[in-house]
């Protein structure tokens, strides 16, 4: 049983829960919300998420030809873009368990200011790669690295256990994603070779440096973005991991005299004690003295995190994010490919080639997209998903993703005209369906743990999984685009990659939203706050303390009147 459960048992003016704001805790109908504590927690968590997504996205305009500029010959670059965009996936998944179990035993806070910085060092030796050699590298060296994807989602489960609000908190980290894959194409494309792209910048002559490092410049602009988010997290981010937050922070300790400096006040006591509690609490009785010793619970076991409803949520992820990704990493490699003589096409099957499309205008489309997934995460997922349900909007956009695959290379052999247009609808279709899909995974995969001193490891092991399966699918993906260009027929990776869609849409039928953790309490909530005149309070019995280890939603409220 977690430790903040125990202090609650025994003190009841305080709040049992930090998530929901005091308004939201009545006995009336009013909607619950966050609490002020929680909504400055998660902008911290986006403002560390925000660095990589534009790292990432950034490559995405110009990855085609920084391959071609390594001499590599033109009918073999969507595979070689291909193998070096997996890299950094491949490598994660041998690591991606490891940072989850770490962060179940040294914090959250600091495997994720580590996947940061690894980041940041692979990012700036990425940009500065002479050789396929070092770019690959590079980017195997920030899949390494970097786990932060579920240490991110389970620290966001762990501030809002509440199911009623969790398809909001979960789509804040994709919303931050739509946000920067706004600015990291734009950041990609435009500064991309800026000899060859932005020659009246340098008024006729050439600079050695990039000369030789044509790519340097987008990737030194991302690298100052890390170095913004990496001293955030170390000053103003808090650890989550029940059996740390107690523990002492340097740079916690550090944050908070800085704001009192820029605030121009003094720290009362009143402002260092527990901001989960004091942001929450009306009374002024709370004594943190008083309280009992925190009682730790013995770590569980790695085989504890996986039952059939988690492992069925762990397959359908990987699958999920082997054709989703392998998708957005062969999209620009198309849009990029030059165009083909039609007079060699044999319609309706056979033909090939790619639309030709500069940096600058897949920096253009991408940002657009990007704009379209934020509007649809910020507007459209939550109510809709809280209408819904998480479960069954998943079923639908399963089903959506392979259509659009198996679509997107016959819009080659359209007018002139309607080329554009037709692709980018398939673009919206794909990006609304992603809006609902990585969210509603996280959700159910979340809520299928059975206990939250397991969820680091589960959502560890969804992202090696996820790594792996975004490794495999660009790798073969552009093994199999390059054959497909060579034999003419381009419709032949999209197929493959619609089949892989329909396989998982169909496996996802055995996923249910019930068991796990998530199922075990009243009205939705894993911890219920139950009403005592105008107190919330919650009441754990010995039969309650000695069942929490076998899972932290055992404990029920029961309604008792003082």
């Amino acid at each position: 049983m977690p430790a903040r459960l125990l202090r609650s048992a025994s003190n009841p003016s305080r709040r049992p829960t930090d998530t929901m704001d005091n308004s939201s805790k009545t006995t009336g109908s009013s909607p619950a919300k966050f609490s002020p504590y929680i909504i400055k927690q998660l902008f911290i968590l986006s403002l560390c998420r925000f660095a990589e997504p534009i790292a990432l996205t950034s490559i995405f305009p110009y990855l085609y030809y920084m391959v071609k500029s390594f001499g590599v010959p033109p009918e073999d670059v969507g595979y070689y873009a291909g193998i070096t965009a997996a890299c950094f996936s491949f490598c994660q998944f041998f690591t991606g368990v490891m940072w989850g179990r770490l962060s179940d035993r040294i914090g959250r806070k600091p495997v994720i200011l580590i996947g940061l910085t690894g980041t940041l060092v692979s990012l700036l030796l990425f940009g500065f790669s002479t050789s396929l050699a070092v770019a690959m590298f590079a980017r195997a060296l920030a899949g390494l690295v970097n786990g932060n994807v579920g240490i991110l989602r389970t620290m966001v489960a762990e501030m809002v256990p509440q199911k009623t609000l969790q398809p909001r908190a979960f789509s804040i980290m994709p919303l931050v994603w739509n946000v920067a894959s706004i600015m990291g194409p734009v950041i990609g494309g435009f500064l991309a070779d800026p000899l060859k792209n932005h020659p009246e910048w340098f008024n006729g002559s050439r600079p050695a440096f990039f000369e030789r490092f044509p790519f340097a410049l987008p990737n030194i602009v991302c690298a100052c973005v890390f170095l913004f988010s990496v001293p955030i997290g170390i000053l103003f981010l808090d650890e989550t991991l029940e059996d740390l937050k107690d523990q002492r922070d340097p740079g916690r300790e550090a944050g908070k005299k800085l704001a009192a400096c820029v605030s121009g006040r003094r720290q009362s006591r009143k402002d260092i004690t527990d901001e989960n509690t004091s942001l929450l609490s009306d009374s002024g009785t709370d004594d943190e003295e008083a309280l009992p010793p925190v009682v730790k619970l013995p770590r569980l076991p790695m085989s504890a995190a996986f039952t059939f409803q988690s492992t069925m949520n762990i397959i359908y992820y990987s699958f999920l994010a082997l054709h989703s990704i392998t998708y957005d990493q062969l999209l620009p490699v198309f849009m990029s490919y030059p165009p083909q003589d039609s007079s060699k096409w044999q319609l309706p099957f056979k033909f090939a080639g790619g639309f030709g499309l500069a940096p600058a205008e897949l920096g253009k489309i991408f940002s657009a997209y990007g704009i379209i997934g934020m509007l649809m995460q910020f507007f459209i997922f939550p109510p809709v998903a809280n209408l819904l349900g998480s479960r069954i909007c998943l079923r639908i956009v399963a089903f959506i993703l392979p259509v659009v695959y198996g679509a997107l290379p016959f819009v080659l052999i359209l007018p002139q005209s309607m080329k554009l247009p037709a692709l980018f609808a398939l673009m919206f279709l794909k990006s609304i369906s992603v809006t609902f899909a990585f969210p509603c995974s996280t959700i159910l995969l979340t809520n299928s743990s059975p206990s939250l001193r397991v969820l680091g490891t589960l959502n560890g092991v969804a992202v090696a999984v996820g790594a792996l399966g975004r490794a495999v699918g660009p790798a073969i993906g552009g093994i199999l685009f390059s054959q497909g260009q060579k034999s003419g027929y381009l419709i032949f990776p999209w197929l493959v990659l619609s089949a892989i869609g329909f396989i998982s849409a169909f496996q996802m039928l055995l996923i249910s939203d019930k068991g796990g953790m998530g199922d075990h309490s009243r009205d939705d909530e894993r911890v219920v706050p139950v009403v005592v005149g105008e107190e919330d309070v919650l009441v754990v019995d010995a039969v309650a303390v000695a069942v929490a280890g076998a899972g932290y939603g055992a404990i029920e409220g029961r309604n008792v009147r003082g």
